[in-house]
């Protein structure tokens, strides 16, 4: 859990990022619009975070996994790609190991979730860039980032 946050306000914080990340980048409520009537038209793209040293799909992340997948279920997936991630908290191999294991679980959660994976690339960084140029160990490093790539 981040520091000072309890599990309601981590909740809000991944709440408010799901729905900043929705809306970033869009031009236009018209925008929203057509990324919603035609799902199959651009890759998806979801981050999901997770708790310090913890490998499992947070209930939030499983709820993202489950809109992504349901909004997608028309689609034709081509490839499944995940990067994961970790802070710089524990040795190399150790978040080296984490973030492969949280890669893998993010990926049995779609399954789970229906969405067909033909294919996938797994790549787990652990805690490589982990900390800035001030020392710091970055917290939101805690993280697999997916990449669904869609026939257009």
């Amino acid at each position: 859990m981040v520091a000072g946050m309890t599990h309601r306000n981590l909740r809000i914080f991944a709440a408010a990022g799901v729905a900043a990340f929705a809306l970033g980048g869009c031009a236009s409520v018209s925008h929203l619009r057509e990324m919603a009537s035609s799902p199959c038209r651009h890759d998806a793209t979801v981050t999901l975070y997770f708790e310090t040293g913890a490998d499992s799909v947070t209930d939030i992340g499983n709820q993202i996994v489950a809109a992504t997948a349901q909004r997608l279920r028309t689609c034709k997936v081509i490839e499944i790609r995940l990067l994961g991630l970790a802070d710089a908290t524990g040795s190399p191999q150790a978040n080296l190991d984490l973030s492969k294991r949280r890669a893998d679980n993010v990926l049995a959660a779609f399954v789970k979730a229906g969405l067909p994976v033909p294919k996938y690339t797994l790549v787990a960084a652990g805690d490589k860039g982990a900390v800035n140029a001030q020392g710091a160990t970055e917290p939101v490093r805690r993280r697999v980032n997916v990449v669904v790539e869609l026939q257009h």
